[in-house]
């Protein structure tokens, strides 16, 4: 069973006298009200609705509401359709508890979005369909089968935790990520069904740098770069750099999990010296935060960090616009939407060299550590907050380069970039005028 939003046409609306290209997009995370997964999913769709007739198969317990709420308040977008398949009832309780037959759950609702999408391509004639969220590479559905432009991701996931850091995170982290890094890398190249998504693309988008070099060295296909998130707009918070002489306000955000490797910051904060001022503001919360928070109490640095927990969005914008230096010291992420908040409220990036911030983050805007062993990325992170600590002027450029830097990853400028990706891939299916 699946439920349906009004306003499906038979008849393709036109712009400028001309028919829209119509295409399914298949988002199974997508709300306007929620970040990360369903975030990327609601943005990209509402900007092929800007350019194309767009139809959209998504998750329906979770994300049904906040869709029909937001169009009750904001209104109906006429080139926007959405239809929705519930999830088997023991999805949610796997997704917790049991990872296995959470996937297998996932992979059951992509079956009956196939089927859906079958069904509604012989009604009303897709001209393309997208594989679009979840982002990683693990479920590549089964829409690469029919008949018609195939468009994936952009797809992540195929990065793992750098070995060499893995054995100062810890035994749990060792056990976790180490056998994460040989399953990813086994799954990537034997599941028969990436492969051959991946060979069924008009266009794959791979959401980082590693994605696209591993779907080119394994697979054989030229993926473009093309990152998953996007900024929402940009704010230049006023007074932020008005008091050179106060501490360094320094952020950071995420869960309080083993691969966002908060571990990393802590360590580098223990060993400043006496003349860096700062005081940090941790957001999130996670199964890690208590062994963290005994972590910094030994190191002697508990009073420098506020443990903020997990906060409203608004108060975490506010957190953002109040800082002056974000650390991402993430070991395995596609690139981390935190990464793009920052950038947007104009602020500068420490991180480390690798994965999707590193594709993201520029010299002008951020600072990168580069990809060494234990010492040498805490040592990295330790001397890349003295130096912008004791130079404010620099900081301040940053700051300015960070809202350059984030404009070029608006919502509105990848919605133009995709509505290209489409063009593209609908044209190269067009016959020759020699045929």
């Amino acid at each position: 069973m699946h439920a349906t939003l009004p306003n499906m046409r038979q008849t393709a609306p036109e712009r400028s006298g001309q028919p829209l290209l119509r295409v399914l997009v298949l988002a199974y995370a997508c709300s306007p009200y929620k970040g990360s997964e369903a975030g990327v999913g609601w943005h990209r769709v509402v900007e092929s609705a800007k350019y194309f007739d767009t139809c959209v198969i998504c998750e329906k317990d979770e994300f049904e509401d906040d869709i029909r709420r937001y169009l009750r308040k904001h209104g109906e977008i006429p080139t926007l359709h959405f239809h929705f398949i519930p999830r088997l009832p023991f999805a949610q309780f796997a997704e917790r508890r049991l990872r296995p037959l959470y996937y297998l759950a996932y992979n059951l609702w992509q079956r009956s979005a196939y089927r859906l999408a079958c069904r509604l391509h012989r009604e009303l004639h897709f001209d393309l369909v997208h594989q679009l969220t979840m982002c990683g590479f693990r479920e590549p559905g089964y829409l690469w089968k029919m008949d018609m432009p195939f468009v994936w991701g952009p797809v992540g996931g195929t990065q793992n935790y750098p070995w060499r850091l893995l054995p100062a995170a810890g035994i749990g982290a060792v056990l976790k990520e180490g056998l994460r890094n040989v399953a990813n890398a086994l799954q990537f190249r034997l599941s028969p069904r990436v492969g051959r998504a991946a060979r069924r693309t008009a266009v794959l988008l791979a959401a980082n740098s590693v994605g696209r070099q591993d779907f080119l060295s394994v697979h054989k296909v030229a993926a473009e770069r093309e990152l998953d998130v996007g900024a929402k707009s940009l704010v230049n918070p006023a007074g932020r750099h008005d008091e050179p002489d106060s501490p360094l306000r320094l952020l950071w955000s995420g869960t309080l999990d083993h691969h966002k490797a908060l571990h990393l910051l802590i360590e580098a904060l223990a060993i400043m010296p006496e003349s860096c001022r700062y005081e940090l503001k941790v957001l999130g919360s996670g199964p890690l935060e208590r062994r963290l928070q005994s972590r910094a109490r030994r190191l002697g640095i508990d009073g420098r960090i506020h443990w903020m927990g997990h906060v409203p969005y608004e108060q975490a914008m506010a957190d953002y616009e109040q800082a002056h230096l974000f650390v991402f010291t993430s070991c395995r992420d596609t690139c981390g939407a935190q990464v793009l908040e920052a950038l947007s409220r104009g602020l500068p990036i420490v991180c480390l060299d690798h994965q999707g911030v590193g594709d993201v983050v520029t010299r002008r805007c951020g600072i990168k550590v580069p990809l060494g062993d234990f010492r040498e990325v805490v040592g990295g992170l330790r001397d890349a907050i003295v130096a912008l600590s004791q130079d404010r002027r620099r900081l301040e450029a940053m700051s300015h380069a960070a809202l350059e830097r984030a404009a070029e990853f608006l919502w509105e400028r990848k919605g133009e970039k995709m509505a290209d990706v489409y063009r593209r891939a609908v044209q190269d299916r067009l016959p020759s005028p020699r045929e």
